[in-house]
């Protein structure tokens, strides 16, 4: 009887040990999507999409005021729009930087996926080098708000379980940018399959995205050019040499889906703040308007409207006698005994010009992330100094005519005629180069306005080169003394989840306020 239980269950063990053999490849899932098998542009979507959602707050509230284009009545109390006044707002502070680095959604995460699962796979060869070329897009916007930072270890968590990413200087995420951008920019290959349903940007057209590479180059070496000239101008130098934006068709943009605002998700997340959510708060700032109106600007009165009923639309007045700037650093209180402020007008505070919703707050817009008449401003500046060869009069007059034409990208009914452009540029023509400070004064000035809303660039010029000269606001309780703001504060959470790489950070940067200048900021 033993006997016959031993060869029953030896028998049984034998059975066992052959069904083993092929265990694990029966249990598989032949549906399941594992590394091997997952196809990385379906997160390249993802991640452009996700570039322009998220950080809205950050922008509009912060970088937009911060440099004037923009102006609030709200106070500390009231939290909208306040970099206005340099007051602090936890959650619009901190957006940006939230929405880069979440751990599930968060733009860099995503890209950064990309970058991994694409890496030394031929089949991917243009997914890895657009997607290295997209990061430097959204890491230099981050940098350029809140200075030193997680780059070389940042979304490593599964990876490489780095749970805690050193901060890294800014000098050396811009050399890394820059070198990326060099390399990845130089080996995309039309031959090779070009992903044109992934990328919502270019729908994968090599040649767009090497002028987009260039042009990326560009803006990175100019933002050098105080603190590293020499560095700058090589920069500067080979992006001219690559080839960089030609026309406003290259405008690198990112637009909403849903015209109608059922999804939120699916919008512009500007737009969806300046005609949905907070159609009180915002202002065009006084200095913004008067710029323009002195200049007598075809762009105003595409630009402004006057809501004297904020929610309700149909009160839209866009009559130019009735339009005017309000200024920065006013309150509920302070505004009666402005100057600006006529008791008798309609709506009260809201006789101030907002934007024009009609061309700058659709749903379904673009929010513009890089110019062809940016472009061309930088390249004039570039010319001034002597880093390229041609006429930086040329340049500007391009510069000026692309960001003019860019406002038809935005509405059809915002298109400016080649007349009103030319009239334009005769009544403001180029300054020359024989005094190069009046000349970065007018083609900066110029790039100001060209950025309207893309307050994260408009703002990091700013500082870079110091104009339009701007008048700092020294309301009560401001974060810098009622100096300029130069950076955002870290997010509060950062001294406790990563103290030592944190401390270590403001130990090399400086103290972690408003005032600390990033490493290219220099006077």
């Amino acid at each position: 009887m033993k006997k016959s239980i031993y060869i029953v269950f030896t028998g049984c063990l034998f059975f066992l040990s052959a069904c083993d053999n092929g265990f694990e490849d029966l249990n598989k899932d032949p549906n399941a999507v594992t590394a091997d098998r997952f196809n990385p542009a379906y997160l390249f979507t993802t991640g452009q999409y996700n570039t322009a959602k998220g950080d809205e707050t950050t922008s509009l509230n912060y970088a937009e005021p911060f440099v004037q284009h923009m102006a609030t009545l709200s106070n500390v109390g009231i939290f909208d729009f306040q970099g206005d006044k340099y007051v602090y707002h936890k959650g619009n502070n901190e957006a940006m930087w939230k929405g880069t680095y979440n751990a599930i959604a968060g733009s860099s995460k995503l890209i950064e996926d990309v970058i991994t699962l694409s890496k030394d796979k031929p089949q991917y060869h243009n997914l890895y080098h657009m997607a290295r070329i997209w990061k430097t897009v959204i890491y230099h916007r981050l940098t350029d708000m809140y200075g030193d930072l997680p780059y070389f270890e940042a979304n490593q968590g599964y990876y490489q379980q780095i749970y805690k990413p050193k901060y890294d200087a800014q000098k050396d995420i811009y050399a890394h940018m820059l070198s990326e951008l060099e390399d990845a920019t130089a080996k995309l290959d039309a031959s090779k399959t070009l992903y044109t349903s992934s990328d919502i940007v270019y729908a994968g057209n090599i040649a767009k995205w090497k002028r987009f590479g260039y042009s990326m180059m560009l803006r990175l070496g100019m933002r050098m050019s105080k603190v590293d000239p020499a560095a700058a101008e090589s920069w500067v130098k080979k992006a001219f040499a690559g080839g960089v934006f030609t026309a406003i068709d290259d405008n690198l943009f990112i637009k909403g889906t849903d015209k109608a605002g059922t999804q939120e998700v699916l919008t512009n997340g500007q737009s969806w703040t300046l005609s949905v959510s907070g159609r009180s708060p915002g202002k065009i700032a006084k200095t913004f308007f008067d710029y323009m109106k002195s200049h007598n600007d075809p762009r105003l009165k595409y630009t402004v409207a006057v809501y004297t009923d904020p929610t309700n639309v149909a009160t839209k007045n866009t009559d130019p006698a009735v339009q005017k700037g309000m200024p920065n650093g006013l309150d509920r209180i302070t505004l009666p005994k402005d100057p600006s402020y006529n008791p008798t007008a309609p709506g009260q505070e809201h006789q101030f010009s907002g934007v024009n919703r009609d061309v700058f707050a659709k749903l379904d817009g673009p929010r513009m992330l890089l110019t062809y008449g940016e472009v061309q401003l930088l390249l004039a500046e570039a010319a001034v100094r002597g880093w390229i060869p041609g006429d930086a009069a040329q340049f500007y007059r391009n510069g000026v005519t692309g960001a003019m034409k860019m406002l038809q990208q935005y509405d059809g009914s915002a298109t400016i005629p080649d007349a009103d452009i030319t009239a334009y540029l005769t009544a403001n023509p180029f300054v020359g180069v024989a005094d190069k400070e009046k000349a970065f004064e007018q083609i900066n000035s110029e790039y100001w306005v060209a950025t309207f809303l893309n307050g994260y660039e408009s703002y990091a010029n700013v500082r870079r080169s110091g104009y339009p000269k701007l008048t700092p606001v020294n309301y009560p309780d401001n974060e810098t003394g009622g100096t300029y703001p130069r950076r955002l504060r870290y997010p509060d959470d950062e001294p406790v989840l990563n103290a030592a790489n944190y401390n270590a950070a403001v130990a090399r940067q400086g103290a972690d306020t408003y005032k600390t200048r990033v490493w290219w900021d220099k006077q």
